[in-house]
This record gives structure tokens, sequence and C-alpha cells, in this order.
């Protein structure tokens, strides 16, 4: 397994824990009527906030430890981190999924707010859409590298 395939992998792991999170996190806060006054937009803002940060501080986490464990693990004490071609290429397929889907929110946000929805729920639709972006383009990676090219 290769470092940028490693680094994939944590990465949709790590896409999977935080987005589970804001999951259950805003069940909670619907539930509890979080966003039912004027400042719902606030709300939203300050939790996706902390998400983003807790995400790039577990991001960056997980994959320090994922890759001494896999050193130890295969005993491989001087791993390479040079990219190829292949890495670029398969980089540019999952950032192309990445891009269609935030993409496709953006525009899906447009016609919610057009349609008559509140900026809440065009943010929601801007925030799904991006992770199921980054998402699908870890996926997308991880398949190239299984397929092999």
């Amino acid at each position: 397994m290769s470092p940028e395939e490693r680094n994939t992998f944590v990465s949709l792991l790590c896409n999977l824990l935080v987005n589970g999170y804001v999951i259950w996190r805003l069940r909670e806060m619907f539930a509890s009527g979080a966003f039912d006054g004027p400042d719902a937009l606030q709300v939203w803002a300050r939790m996706t906030l902390w998400v983003i940060g807790a995400a790039i501080l577990l991001t960056i986490l997980l994959t320090i430890a994922f890759n001494i464990v896999f050193a130890i693990a295969t005993g491989d004490r001087g791993p390479s981190f040079l990219k190829d071609e292949r890495d670029a290429v398969f980089e540019m397929r999952g950032n192309g999924a990445t891009t269609l889907l935030m993409v496709l929110g953006f525009i899906g946000s447009i016609v919610a707010l057009a349609a008559g929805s509140s900026a809440l729920t065009a943010f929601l639709i801007l925030y799904f859409l991006t992770a199921a972006g980054s998402l699908m383009g870890d996926i997308v990676k991880l398949l190239s590298y299984r397929a092999g090219g």
C-alpha cells in the first residue's frame, strides 16, 4: 500500500467519522429547537466552524498514527513519499468527482433558495453535497489504486 493510498484511506475514514458526527449532532440540534430562532444561521456557522477545525486535527492525527502503525506492522523504516504520474492521475479523478458534487451542491442550494427554502436549508444542501463530494473523491481514488490504473 503506497503512502498516497494510505492517506486516502485515512481521509475516507475521517470523512465518515466527522460526517457521522455532524448528522448525529444536527439531529440533536433540530430536536432541541436550536435552529428555531432568528440566529439559526449563526448556530449553524459556529457548529460548522468547530467541525472543520476538528476534522483537520483528526485527519492530521489519524494520518500520523496510521502511518506509524503501518510502518511498525510492515517493518518499513524508510517509506518513499514520492508521487508519480499515476498518483497525479488518481488524484485528478478524485478531484473531478469532488468538484462535480460540490457544483451540484452549489446549484442545489441556489435552486432551494429560488424555490423559497430557508437559508439554513441552502447551507445544509451545500454542506452535505460538499461532504459527499469529498467522500466520493476519496472512494474514486481508492478504487483507482485498487484497480491499478
